[in-house]
C-alpha cells in the first residue's frame, strides 16, 4: 500500500477539494497581489503624506490597509476557502476512517515491523498544539484520548494537498517535500554520514520517509506531540518499508541521551512554536548533537526583515483569524542570533533564504 491509498479522494470529493484548492491559488496569488499593489499606491503614499516619513512597523499600516476593499476581498477568500477545504477533506476522511483504523489494528498486532511508534498518553502536550486547532484543523493535530485516533493524521494528508499546494508547494504530499532539506544537507553538509537521524516535529513524516531513505545506514528516530498525526505516519512508512521509529516526545525536552544524534532537523516546526520554547529546543538540540553533528532547520520565509509592512499585516491576520497562533513571533525572530544564544558557535552557524522547487524557504542551522 502507498501513502496515497491511506486517503484518496473519489471523483466527487477531488472535484470539490480541486476547486478549493483553486480559491487558495487565487487568494495567495491574485487577490494577495492586489492588496500589495493597493498598499503601494494607495495606502503608503497616503501615510508618507500624513506623517511625512515612511512607516517602520506594520502597526502604522494595519487600519489603513484592512480597511482596503482588497484587503477585505483576500480575507474573505482566504477565511472561507479554509473552511470550505476542511469540509471537503472531512468527505474523504469519514469514507476512509474506517478501513484505515483496521489495518492500524492490523499493524500494532503485527509480529515483526521495519520501525516502531511509542506513543506517551501522560505527555502534557505544550500550547499552542495543545490548545490550538492549528490551521483552523477540526479537533486539531493530538486527536481524541480515548481512542486510537488517526482521523488527524488523515486530515493532515488531505490539507497538505490543499493548503500547500496552494502556497507553492507543489510536492506536499510526496517524497518531493523533502527536497528543499536534502538539497541543504548535500550544499552545506556534503560529507555528512550520520548514523543516527532526530527529526523534530514530524507530523505524519511525509518528508521523514525521504530522508529516512536517502541516509539507509542512519537510525532514524521522529518525535511529534500529536499522536493523532503519528499514528499515520507511522502506518505509513510501515506500509513502505520505511524503517523510522516514531516517538512521541516534546522537542524542548527529550528523553535521549545527550551527544546521541549525527544529525538533528525540522521541517516547518518553528512557526508553530510559542516563543518561550523556541529556545528550549535550540538548546536541545544543541545538547544531543554530538562532536561532528550537525543541525538543519526549514521553515516558512515570513520573517520581518524580507517581507513588506503589507505582507506583514497579512501574516498577522492568519495568527488571529485562521489557526497560525505563532506566524508573528516565528517571524520577529533573529534565527542566527538565537542559534547562537543556545551555545553554536557564530562562524558555524546560518539563518537565510533559499529557492526551492518554485518558492522560498527559510534555512537555519548549525555545526558542532
Amino acid at each position: 500500500m502507498t501513502t496515497q491509498t491511506l486517503y484518496t479522494p473519489n471523483r466527487d470529493e477531488l472535484a470539490r477539494q480541486q476547486f478549493v484548492l483553486s480559491l487558495k491559488l487565487l487568494a495567495n496569488g491574485r487577490a494577495q497581489q492586489r492588496v500589495r499593489d493597493s498598499y503601494r499606491a494607495e495606502v503608503l503614499p497616503a501615510i508618507l503624506s500624513s506623517q511625512g516619513a515612511a512607516p517602520t512597523h506594520r502597526r502604522e499600516v494595519a487600519t489603513a490597509l484592512s480597511q482596503r476593499n482588497e484587503f477585505k476581498l483576500w480575507a474573505v477568500l482566504t477565511h472561507h476557502s479554509q473552511t470550505m477545504m476542511w469540509d471537503s477533506i472531512e468527505r474523504t476522511v469519514a469514507r476512509v476512517l474506517p478501513d484505515v483504523e483496521h489495518r492500524y489494528a492490523v499493524l500494532q498486532s503485527a509480529e515483526k515491523r521495519v520501525g516502531s511508534l511509542t506513543l506517551n498518553p501522560e505527555l502534557a502536550v505544550p500550547p499552542p498544539i495543545g490548545n490550538t486547532e492549528i490551521h483552523r484543523q477540526p479537533g486539531g493535530f493530538v486527536g481524541r484520548r480515548d481512542v486510537e485516533d488517526v482521523a488527524p493524521g488523515l486530515r493532515y494528508f488531505g490539507a497538505s494537498a490543499i493548503y500547500a499546494v496552494g502556497k507553492g508547494q507543489k510536492n506536499a504530499t510526496g517524497d518531493g517535500r523533502a527536497a528543499p532539506l536534502l538539497n541543504q544537507l548535500s550544499a552545506r553538509f556534503g560529507a555528512l554520514a550520520p548514523r543516527r537521524i532526530l527529526d523534530l516535529g514530524c507530523g505524519i513524516g511525509v518528508h521523514a520517509q525521504a530522508i529516512a531513505r536517502a541516509f539507509p545506514q542512519a537510525e532514524y528516530h521522529a518525535i511529534d506531540v500529536a499522536a493523532g498525526l503519528l499514528r499515520v505516519g507511522h502506518l505509513m512508512a510501515e506500509d513502505r518499508g520505511v524503517p523510522i521509529h516514531f516517538h512521541q516526545q516534546d522537542a524542548a525536552k527529550t528523553s535521549f541521551e545527550s551527544g546521541s544524534f549525527d544529525l538533528v532537523l525540522s521541517n516547518i516546526l518553528f512557526h508553530e512554536t510559542n516563543s518561550a520554547r523556541l529556545p528550549q529546543i535550540l538548546r536541545e538540540c544543541r545538547r544531543l548533537l554530538r562532536p561532528g553533528g550537525v543541525m538543519l532547520h526549514l521553515d516558512v520565509p515570513t520573517q520581518v526583515t524580507r517581507v513588506g509592512l503589507d505582507d506583514q499585516v497579512m501574516n498577522d491576520w492568519q495568527v488571529r483569524w485562521n489557526g497560525e497562533p505563532f506566524w508573528s513571533g516565528f517571524a520577529e525572530r533573529d534565527m542566527l542570533e538565537e542559534i547562537i544564544a543556545a551555545g553554536f558557535e557564530r562562524e558555524r552557524s546560518f539563518a537565510t533564504h533559499v529557492s526551492a522547487n518554485g518558492s522560498t524557504v527559510y534555512v537555519f542551522g548549525s555545526s558542532v
